[in-house]
């Protein structure tokens, strides 16, 4: 996959290692997208606190909220999903809700394995098939914070199983529309987020891998969240050697500060650290997973609001702008 294809896929799922920023970056992936002029739904799999920090707003279970220009929330709720789902196939919804709440058909769901991953990711495929007149979808891309690795990949293998279960009837057809959908690389992709450290990054390598030979589906982009670019430019970093070296101007810089200007110099040593270290596991994420690579920077302020997202989907979007990397 190219840089400049990432607004292309009419699906793109977001998976990583828990913690890493995942939800973050979908949602600044999804406000990219808008700002391109696509109609965009942000997918939320299990819902998140991050999301309602970041949007300021309570976001109710299955039901489409707005969230900014072009974007909207959908938090998906798999018992929900199932009574629209029956009440679709049985042309009766009060029926339908009616027998999934029956306690002896709620005993057996909860029993049974497997049926959440499958209703979840069946309503994401009626989403992106048209409406009910199959003129035209409702949005242009769907981006799907999908779980963290472990359950993420079992989220997505769970339609493969499925059909190796059921062989024959009207709901192995759908599920194999549901698994086709998946596999198909001109509507569906798999994006990673990672951090600039060593088991993410890890992590990052064995998604790609099971996404492409076990899942057999498109991988996309990998996001390297919380990047430290360098602290100062070359000429910069010269001028601050030679600045430590004048002990004259270092003895008046440490009349300034309470321990003698020591917290100074070792956070400007840690940071000269951290963004080495980054750069060197850009590296290896080029050199493991492979192009294209995102980096995403550092945010000091912490836990990212709607401003720091929109932030974020400029450097996003600036980065499929430049293209690949020489």
């Amino acid at each position: 996959m190219q840089k400049a294809e990432l607004f292309e896929k009419r699906i793109a799922f977001i998976t990583g290692k828990g913690g890493v920023g995942k939800t973050t970056v979908a949602a600044a992936l999804a406000f990219a997208a808008a700002a391109r002029g696509k109609k965009v739904c942000l997918v939320e799999v299990n819902p998140s606190p991050n999301l309602r920090y970041i949007f300021g707003k309570e976001i109710p279970l299955y039901r489409e909220t707005p969230v900014g220009q072009g974007v909207t929330v959908l938090t998906l709720e798999p018992y929900k999903a199932l009574e629209e789902y029956a009440g679709l196939q049985l042309h009766m919804p009060v029926a339908a809700r009616m027998i999934l709440n029956n306690r002896v058909i709620q005993y057996f769901m909860q029993a049974a394995p497997g049926w959440r991953e499958l209703i979840t990711v069946g309503k994401i495929w009626d989403m992106q098939e048209t409406e009910s007149g199959r003129k035209k979808p409702v949005y242009d891309m769907l981006v799907v914070d999908a779980p963290a690795t472990g359950h993420g990949l079992s989220f997505l293998r769970v339609p493969a199983v499925f059909m190796n279960i059921i062989k024959f009837g009207r709901m192995q057809g759908q599920t194999f529309d549901v698994l086709a959908m998946l596999q198909d690389p001109v509507r569906t992709v798999v994006h990673v987020v990672t951090l600039p450290e060593e088991m993410p990054v890890n992590e990052a390598v064995y998604l790609r891998r099971t996404a492409e030979e076990a899942l057999g589906m498109h991988f996309g982009a990998t996001f390297v969240n919380g990047v430290y670019p360098p602290l100062c430019s070359q000429d910069e970093e010269s001028n601050c050697r030679r600045l430590k070296n004048d002990a004259a101007a270092v003895e008046k810089l440490s009349g300034f500060f309470p321990d003698q200007g020591r917290a100074l110099w070792q956070a400007a040593d840690s940071r000269r650290i951290r963004a080495a270290l980054s750069e060197e596991y850009l590296g290896l994420v080029r050199e493991k997973v492979g192009e294209p690579v995102i980096p995403i920077p550092h945010f000091y302020p912490g836990r990212v609001d709607v401003d720091g997202i929109r932030d974020m989907a400029d450097i996003i979007g600036r980065a499929v702008e430049e293209g690949p990397r020489a």
